[in-house]
């Protein structure tokens, strides 16, 4: 394995220190120390370890499942590795290898079912047809974008864009169409917990681009939304089908874009990093009022608001928050995403879920949404691992 020292660090270098830095979200520089333990004990699995999730959340996953198939061969029950080598199986389309590794994974696991990743056997999931770029004007943009696709040849339905989701369907119209199911599991959102059959698409058609053979997954009929017209939504657009292109919600413009070649060149303003955590959470790094940079996550499904956050996050930010601990507006005096301001953002206190602040090995301290994003082109760039912040029309 080759041991590449970027940045120079300050301070001794042991895996405590690279687990502080790791944990307060400066994956560069852990990174950066967990190497350098490596470059001096290869077998450490520890570093290892953590050496490859910071390769899966850089989204280099050829070399993230090398990384953690040399950690399982070290420690064949090693937790951690285990849940990011089915991530990466996941990300990779390798659903027949996911599939015999799933029954192992007990943390954290993927939202998907061995009977589900079967189910694609002789077929190639996420195949693309049609031209290399594709505007798809909003159907509506509030409460949130939403956009027109047909499943299966059915007509047209309203979709809602969150990169907080993966590709879902709500439970009565998966039914309707009669999408196949194979198992379920539990998913975990801002409404709580709730079961997911896990299915398979055969066509997703959206504008003049249509994709094939779509795993997605069922959401209870109560996670809806209503366009200023009257008509409901039928599920969400996430993650798992964005990340498949070089992908732009065009606020201002009023459309989402989808480019098939992921290096194409989009012009921003504004430049934030982006990391790929688990199946489809986005993450970047963010600050609020005057505290120092932390890691956000980026979930462009939050409403009509702009802005939520641990109670931690809002108390050391100076921001007010009734002590009863449900649901208040607040507002948020200056939101940064990388080089991207935005002064009095509308905020809610008690929407952000508790076990999100540190369920995953470092702290989450705030989460940008749907208001944050409106004066811009957001654009997600999973070749340079970016988040690109255009404030004039597509």
């Amino acid at each position: 394995m080759e041991i590449e020292q970027r940045t120079p660090v300050d301070g001794p270098v042991t895996p405590e220190r690279a687990d502080e830095l790791f944990q307060a979200g400066d994956f560069d520089t852990a990174d950066v120390l967990y190497r350098r333990v490596l470059a001096a004990d290869p077998d450490h699995v520890h570093a290892l370890a953590q050496h490859a999730y910071l390769t899966l959340l850089a989204n280099r996953l050829p070399a993230a499942e090398r990384l953690l198939r040399r950690v399982l061969r070290l420690d064949p029950g090693h937790a951690g590795a285990l849940r990011n080598l089915g991530d990466t199986l996941w990300r990779a389309d390798k659903f027949a290898e996911l599939a015999d590794l799933l029954p192992g994974v007990t943390e954290g696991a993927l939202s998907a079912t061995p009977e589900q990743l079967r189910s694609f056997a002789g077929r190639t999931p996420y195949t693309i047809s049609g031209p290399a770029a594709v505007r798809i004007p909003f159907a509506a943009q509030s409460p949130l974008p939403m956009i027109e696709a047909s499943l299966n040849g059915a007509p047209p339905a309203l979709f809602f864009l969150d990169t907080g989701a993966l590709f879902a369907l709500n439970d009565d119209y998966a039914a309707r169409l009669g999408i196949p199911t194979y198992g379920r599991t539990t998913g975990r959102t801002l409404y709580g917990e709730h079961p997911n059959l896990q299915g398979r698409v055969d066509r997703l058609t959206m504008g003049e681009l249509t994709i094939e053979q779509v795993p997605a997954h069922t959401i209870p009929d109560e996670i809806r939304l209503t366009a200023p017209d009257g008509r409901q939504t039928q599920g969400a657009i996430g993650t798992s089908v964005l990340a498949r292109f070089l992908a732009t919600i065009d606020y201002p413009g009023r459309a989402l874009v989808l480019r098939r070649d992921r290096r194409a060149a989009v012009r921003a303003e504004h430049t934030a990093p982006l990391w790929f955590l688990g199946d489809h959470f986005l993450l970047s790094h963010g600050t609020v009022n005057h505290l120092d940079r932390m890691v956000f996550f980026v979930d462009t499904g939050g409403g009509d608001i702009g802005f939520t956050a641990p109670r931690s996050t809002l108390d050391a930010a100076g921001i007010a928050v009734p002590a009863d601990g449900g649901p208040h507006p607040v507002t948020a005096g200056r939101v940064t995403l990388g080089t991207a301001v935005r002064h009095d953002v509308p905020g809610l206190a008690g929407a952000f879920p508790d076990w999100f602040e540190h369920g995953f090995g470092f702290r989450i301290g705030g989460l940008p949404t749907h208001e944050f994003f409106r004066p811009y082109a957001l654009t997600f760039d999973f070749a340079g691992m970016r988040i690109l912040m255009g404030t004039s029309r597509e």
